[in-house]
């Protein structure tokens, strides 16, 4: 592990700002939506099962929130990254590509251990709740969901950072960096509205049905979450590869996008990066 790459991941699990937002707030809320938000016991079988899908929810939805709050502070440090990166590239031997690999892999690093603490957290307060132990059906296609949404939100906030620098509008960053957790509250709107297809078109909607569908080996709907776990309404189910394709199409744009901005922001005088 270089020198970089060990400062970027100890500066973001140290930060007390994401912290206090990705980790002690959604504690809060995973404490309420276990022991506040949610009723009844886990009686026979079909007790069982709807506490596994509850809690698959919870830590789905949660993490996904955990991650689009680490996703600010990201943008942050991309931007400010900008200035320094161009001494390191000019004086140091590590060299853009690598730069930008190791920022991924050190940014990527804290946002999965982010959304380990909650997914545990979770799993430990539904076991103090109810006795039960819910692990997800597939913990290793939740494992592929939660890295796909720490690339998604990466790369969203290394676009936005790129894109506040290139148009010079540095007194936007402020606004700008809290885009991935709007994003995220609207997937997480997900369970009290049906999207319909839209979930396909609105960025990184569909990783609560993947994380979901891994989570229970259920078929999640389009939305309306908690209609569907109560079984009070009658919901679509999701296309599954139509959802996955979603995901990596906006991979693939928000790499591109970033991609393209970066060379363009090798033009910009280090005299207009105002810091």
């Amino acid at each position: 592990m270089t020198l970089y790459l060990r400062l970027k991941v100890k500066d973001l699990l140290t930060n007390l700002e994401l912290l206090g937002w990705s980790i002690g707030f959604m504690e809060f809320w995973a404490a309420m939506w276990i022991f506040v938000f949610s009723g009844g016991r886990a009686v026979g079988e079909w007790g069982v099962y709807v506490v596994n899908i509850n809690i698959a929810l919870a830590y789905s939805f949660l993490s996904l929130l955990s991650i689009s709050s680490t996703a600010i502070g990201l943008t942050y440090s991309v931007f400010y990254m900008s200035r320094a990166a161009r001494y390191m590239v000019k004086f140091t031997r590590i060299g853009p590509a690598r730069l930008v690999i190791e920022d991924f892999l050190g940014s990527l690093t804290a946002i999965l251990v982010y959304a380990a603490i909650i997914f545990s957290s979770v799993i430990g307060l539904s076991y103090l709740r109810w006795r039960v132990l819910a692990f997800p059906e597939n913990p290793l296609g939740v494992l592929a969901d939660l890295i796909l949404a720490g690339i998604s939100f990466y790369w969203l906030s290394y676009m936005l950072a790129l894109a506040v620098l290139v148009s010079g509008r540095t007194r936007a960053l402020t606004m700008t960096g809290y885009l991935p957790l709007i994003i995220g509250f609207v997937a997480y709107s997900q369970l009290w509205i049906d999207l319909g297809d839209l979930i396909y078109v609105i960025p990184l909607c569909a990783l609560p049905a993947l994380l979901t569908y891994h989570g229970t080996g259920a078929i999640p709907p389009t939305g309306s979450y908690l209609a569907w776990l109560m079984g009070s309404a009658t919901v679509r189910a999701v296309n599954l590869r139509l959802a996955a394709a979603s995901t990596f199409a906006w991979i693939v744009v928000f790499i591109t996008v970033s991609l393209a901005l970066m060379r363009k922001s090798r033009g910009v005088p280090l005299e207009e990066i105002r810091l």
